[in-house]
């Protein structure tokens, strides 16, 4: 099978033929760009070559799915004239359109590379140390959660229908795993593997507060230091803008990306914007740009012990103590020109600090999965029913998760068909 895809054919199908492969000497040369010879792969020389592979696949995704998670959340109005953007923007999209396909298959696309690398590099000789795999855990972990976190339903690798708390098992599944071997590889002396350890525990922690289980989400955020970071790479080659910050490549040169007034009227450095002085693409809204990716090569943050500290702080508070969030809301205000805060109560002080989650992880790919986990505190996200931004497409709908597309639903045997 080569790497061009059907499209009868669901995203996980195209990469089954990449991984099922047997385990015999190695030759990378390539001699057909499109298909990877089964004979020519080994698991334990070639690991790092095809666990950055797949790495590669959720850079790609998490780009693709800032840019429409923020149209569908309310962080950025649509400034593009094409209407199946609109009506993503509007909460009134259907499965059957392009752009919801256009999220779907890159984020498939990641889940289906890092799954079916794990097995292969599971057959490696140190596969108990080996940081490559302890790299496809986690990375499925990332595309399990931002799948749960964006759709309504989800998939792995053709197989039937899954809730949004069933592809949060799998995730906690996959970054317990990484984090045991990325411990087991940083013991070894494979310095990357405390990265693969701290990335996999702010995951771990995301996915377990998604499910609302508050204990565990703080004992894996707890471990995370603070200054650790962990980035989407993304390169300036003007040959291969799939490399790009995908965000600043959408809007590049052609103002797609409208900065909300909610955001705007913050006044806040980590909400960074410019009136461009010209109008969007579809020519009726102003184009106030968004300036947090500023060139193609700009790094986009997957994972930080800052967004560490926001869950313990937010689990802590629904599990009845307010301390850590008071203390982290203090400290983000008053690093950000804020006056104290004065809230006091439960609603009150998670509404703050969902509002500063906003304003911190603002074009991250977050705030979907606040709001579907805090519908009443989280700010920004417009009523369904009120008017839309732009008045002539109407009112706000009622989705709060995108639809699995046709092509998948259509094509996968598992999804029941009516």
């Amino acid at each position: 099978m080569t790497a061009q895809k059907s499209a009868r054919i669901p995203a996980a199908l195209t990469f089954l033929a990449l991984l099922a492969l047997p385990l015999s000497a190695c030759n990378m040369d390539v001699i057909n760009p499109g298909v990877v010879d089964a004979t020519t792969f080994d698991p334990t020389q070639d690991a790092s070559t095809l666990s950055l592979s797949a790495q590669s696949n959720l850079y790609k995704a998490y780009g693709t799915l800032i840019y429409y998670s923020a149209f569908l959340s309310g962080e950025a109005y649509v400034g593009a004239v094409r209407q199946e953007t609109n009506d993503i923007g509007r909460r009134v999209e259907s499965a059957a359109t392009a752009d919801v396909n256009s999220v779907w298959a890159p984020l498939q696309k990641s889940l289906a590379t890092n799954e079916l690398a794990i097995p292969v590099l599971l057959a490696g000789s140190s596969a108990a140390s080996d940081v490559n795999l302890a790299r496809v855990e986690m990375n499925s972990g990332f595309s399990l959660v931002l799948m749960a976190e964006t759709f309504c339903q989800g998939d792995i690798l053709v197989g039937p229908p899954l809730t949004p708390a069933q592809l949060l098992d799998t995730a906690i599944t996959r970054f317990t795993k990484a984090i045991a071997v990325g411990a087991a590889a940083a013991s070894a002396g494979v310095a990357e593997g405390t990265k693969v350890v701290n990335a996999s525990n702010v995951g771990l922690a995301r996915a377990y507060l998604q499910k609302g289980d508050n204990v565990h989400a703080t004992q894996a955020a707890a471990l995370v230091p603070a200054t650790f970071v962990y980035n989407d790479v993304t390169v300036d080659d003007a040959s291969n803008r799939t490399l790009a910050n995908l965000v600043f490549n959408y809007d590049n040169g052609g103002s797609l990306i409208v900065v909300p007034d909610a955001y705007r009227a913050l006044n806040d450095p980590r909400v960074p914007w410019k009136d461009a002085a010209r109008k969007s693409q579809d020519a009726g809204l102003q184009y106030f740009q968004q300036l947090k990716f500023t060139g193609f090569a700009t790094p986009i943050r997957i994972a930080s012990g800052l967004e560490a500290s926001y869950i313990v702080a937010e689990a802590n508070l629904k599990s009845g103590d307010p301390t850590a969030a008071l203390a982290l809301i203090a400290t983000r205000r008053a690093a950000n020109g804020q006056t104290a805060f004065t809230g006091t109560g439960t609603p009150a002080i998670l509404a703050e600090l969902m509002n500063q989650r906003a304003r911190e992880f603002w074009l991250e790919a977050k705030h979907l999965g606040d709001w579907n986990r805090n519908p009443t505190a989280t700010p920004f996200v417009g009523a369904t029913g009120t008017p839309f931004y732009k008045p002539a497409q109407g009112s706000f709908g009622t989705s709060t998760c995108l639809p699995v597309p046709v092509s998948e639903t259509t094509a996968n045997p598992n999804f029941p068909k009516t």
